[in-house]
């Protein structure tokens, strides 16, 4: 029988679901702004209004500065300028018939992809007008989880409960998500009933893809669907979640609802190789005060900041209210990574 979304998230949360960036959200790899700019007016944290709010994943768009957050508790959308501290209701819960959110990304046209948990959903909304553009679901008992856009603007999701990573397309006003790998015939581990595939990211013509409950970081060709595991050097990202690129560098969220000795949670800094086979844990980035179970993660360049979700899934999953209030994204300078 298909368990209620409470016992679902439960399961996630065990394997440190995101999040989202999604993700999800997991960030797609666009060319880098200048990552050096100034960042004096930049806010070390975004506001949610309200103490329910639960923040899952987000998504953020360099061409307007805009910053999209979902609510796993309910189908609420959240957005506000990166400039400015607070974010406000964009889309109320319930709005094209959504109860919660997972990951998020924003591609180059300004579409917003909403990836919908255990709802087997995936909504792709207009920007600039809200206007949802498509409404699309997944396999049955599934949970659609982190997003990516490619350079070619196929997007890839995962589902964290299912053996598969979906494709989206598009060909006119009809959109289109495809089984597109059956995860089951690649070498990548899957355990039943646990939570497995989370954030994913587009880099150049691969796709990365962290399995939360492993650790392991996987490289999956766009064209072939071949999956290699990427040597980490014997390191792993166990409650691996969002995934964000720059200039080399793979930035991976680890939250720690399962309690793992000697992980605090933090957003870790992998040295990629060109080809993505192998990966160096060469830095780890947590603010002052720490994360509060972080999920999704985008960078924000221009500004030379990496935001995070402070999700509290810990809380909520259990039936308790917030440990801190207000809810927050937290955003930090790329330059506080402390080398490990």
């Amino acid at each position: 029988s298909r368990p209620s979304r409470r016992g679902v998230l439960a399961a996630t949360a065990a394997g440190a679901l995101t999040v989202a960036a999604g993700g999800a959200s997991t960030a797609h790899a666009r060319p880098a702004a200048d990552a050096s700019a100034d960042d004096s007016a930049i806010p070390d944290a975004y506001v949610l209004p309200g103490d329910r709010a639960f923040p899952s994943g987000h998504a953020y768009d360099p061409r307007t500065g805009q910053l999209y957050v979902g609510s796993a508790a309910d189908g609420t959308l959240y957005r506000g300028q990166v400039t400015r501290p607070r974010l406000r209701p964009w889309s109320p819960d319930g709005t094209d018939g959504r109860s919660t959110t997972s990951g998020m990304t924003v591609d180059g046209a300004g579409r917003l992809y909403v990836g919908g948990a255990d709802t087997g959903t995936l909504r792709i909304y207009q920007t600039s007008t809200g206007r949802l553009l498509a409404r699309l679901r997944g396999v049955p008992d599934g949970f659609v989880n982190e997003v990516t856009v490619a350079d070619d603007g196929t997007a890839y999701a995962t589902d964290s409960f299912r053996p598969v990573i979906y494709r989206v397309t598009r060909s006119g006003w009809r959109w289109r998500m495809e089984r597109w790998l059956d995860v089951s015939e690649t070498p990548i581990d899957w355990i039943d009933g646990q939570h497995n595939l989370n954030g994913i990211l587009a880099v150049g013509r691969r796709l990365l893809t962290v399995n939360s409950n492993t650790g392991q970081l996987w490289r999956v060709d766009q064209r072939t669907g071949a999956a290699r595991e990427v040597d980490l050097g014997g390191h792993t990202l166990p409650n691996g979640d969002g995934l964000a690129w720059h200039d080399g560098h793979l930035y991976v969220v680890q939250g720690n609802i399962n309690d793992t000795p000697g992980l605090v949670p933090q957003v870790a800094v992998l040295r990629m190789s060109p080809d993505l086979t192998r990966g160096r844990y060469t830095a780890r980035i947590v603010p002052p005060g720490g994360f509060r179970h972080p999920s999704s993660v985008t960078l924000a360049l221009a500004h030379g900041r990496i935001n995070v979700v402070n999700s509290q899934y810990n809380r909520w999953i259990n039936g308790l209210p917030p440990e801190v209030l207000p809810f927050t994204v937290s955003s930090v300078p790329l330059r506080d990574a402390v080398p490990v």
